[in-house]
């Protein structure tokens, strides 16, 4: 079986070279970003269809047998079962933000403080994905699912990097972000294990009440920079200079978030490193699974249980449980309210 799907730059992508400030001039889309999306959002379904199931114990094991067998993705111990190979149909447009100069896009702007960065744009490619495994559609559905909910690159997450799919041909899949995770969703060979659970999964699950995805009205740059406190600020009060509408659960966006001796720590001094649990990813209208902007957002267990948070107003010490973390999410939603959401999924 044969997916093509044929793609281009929809926002800056810079996935590196070797120096990973560079655009690599043969590839731009490395075959290896995208494995690791699609891995990503396939553990993230697979991991949803058990955890709705009841199977919550040995979850980690059950979802990366899932992954590697009933989904044919491979593991450390198996080769996944499909080719996957980029071509370069037309050279994107590569631009560069030049050391300590700024272009509103505050992921590459951050970098650039101290050395130039290099991005692409446009272009066209394409993509070929080719197997024979059982749950090819399931699969397929799944990188689908990847390439519309999240970018590739530095600061996938936060709408960098995001393709757009002009056209899927062969055995692609078709529909939106529903008929996706769905499909993606099936090729699981799941039975039910128990009543379905009320706690939060111990890792991102794309399961009910645990995952949801919206479409809103913003656009690229706007939604890339709401990761960033001065402009969650304008968006809730108009003003950079106005407090942080997320107060002291911005750690929601991921987690180092520190500098210069403020902002979230770990209160024995570590290295505290989490991904944001929000993506945001912003395609134009020719996208083939729905153009427009998506945001999601993983309820998930796998937090520093304390951080401490050091600002203008003193120190204090956070403990994030289920109920904080719940609290996090109410307050992003009501932050992106401005934004007109709809709900997608579930």
């Amino acid at each position: 079986m044969k997916a093509v799907f044929e793609l281009t730059i929809a926002t800056p992508l810079s996935v590196g070279w070797y120096d990973p400030d560079l655009v690599d001039p043969r590839f731009y889309i490395r075959p290896t970003s995208v494995k690791g999306v699609w891995r990503w959002w396939a553990r993230a379904a697979a991991a949803g269809a058990l955890y709705e199931a009841g199977c919550v114990k040995d979850l980690a094991e059950n979802t990366a047998r899932a992954v590697a067998e009933d989904l044919g993705l491979g593991s450390t111990k198996a080769a996944s079962a499909y080719k996957i190979r980029v071509e370069v149909l037309e050279k994107p447009r590569v631009e560069a933000v030049m050391r300590r100069q700024k272009r509103g896009i505050q992921r590459l702007d951050l970098l650039a403080l101290s050395r130039d960065v290099e991005y692409a744009v446009g272009g066209r490619f394409r993509l070929t994905v080719e197997g024979s495994h059982r749950s090819f559609a399931s699969a397929a559905a799944a990188l689908a699912l990847a390439l519309t909910l999240s970018g590739l690159g530095k600061g996938g997450r936060k709408s960098l990097g995001v393709v757009d799919v002009l056209d899927a041909r062969g055995d692609a899949p078709s529909g939106g972000v529903k008929e996706l995770l769905e499909a993606a969703r099936a090729g699981v060979r799941v039975q039910r294990c128990g009543a379905a659970p009320q706690s939060l999964p111990p890792f991102p699950a794309a399961a009910r009440g645990f995952f949801e995805v919206y479409k809103v009205s913003a656009g690229f740059p706007d939604v890339h920079n709401i990761f960033l406190r001065p402009n969650r600020a304008r968006l809730a009060a108009g003003s950079f200079a106005a407090p942080d509408p997320m107060d002291r659960d911005a750690w929601f966006f991921g987690l180092p978030r520190s500098q210069r001796g403020t902002g979230y720590m770990d209160p024995q001094g570590g290295d505290l490193r989490r991904p944001s649990a929000v993506f945001a990813a912003v395609h134009s209208q020719r996208h083939k699974y729905g153009g427009g902007t998506y945001i999601s957002i993983f309820l998930s267990a796998d937090w520093p249980p304390r951080l401490k948070w050091v600002g203008g107003g003193g120190v204090d010490s956070i403990s994030v449980d289920e109920r904080r973390i719940r609290g996090a999410h109410s307050r992003f939603l009501q932050l992106i309210g401005r934004w007109s959401p709809q709900r997608v999924w579930p």
